[in-house]
């Protein structure tokens, strides 16, 4: 029995230049584009989370350098403040002394007072 194969065309993906599929699943017509599509995806989620993802790195990398050699430690809020801290953002919520407390990543961020924060580290 004889096989015949058509050359089916379609549409890239990304440029919508038309090309002759090699493969049933290809969808691209060049593995310039596939990549160069995928990176277009991963650019646009990243930029669409900066606006959240901005201060939650800052705050990491400030508690970073003020947690180097300690478990947990007292802050003034000012002080925070003053390094740049926001506490508008967390990452989630940790259960501490069956109360439920801010987080991000590492470290659990406890308002004792008006005045005071306490920052742990939760390895």
């Amino acid at each position: 029995m004889i096989q015949i194969y058509t050359m089916e065309k379609s549409l890239d993906k990304y440029t919508g230049e038309e090309f002759v599929k090699k493969r049933i699943n290809q969808v691209f017509a060049r593995p310039k584009n596939r990549i160069a599509f995928h990176n277009k995806k991963a650019n646009d989620l990243r930029r669409s989370l900066l606006y959240i993802n901005q201060p939650l790195h800052a705050n990491v990398r400030i508690l970073n350098n003020l947690m180097k050699d300690k478990k947990e430690h007292t802050f003034h809020k000012q002080y925070l403040n003053g390094k740049g801290f926001d506490f508008r953002v967390h990452t989630h919520y940790v259960n501490y002394n069956d109360k439920s407390e801010n987080a991000i990543y590492g470290y659990i961020v406890i308002r004792v007072n008006d005045e005071k924060i306490k920052i742990i580290k939760n390895d």
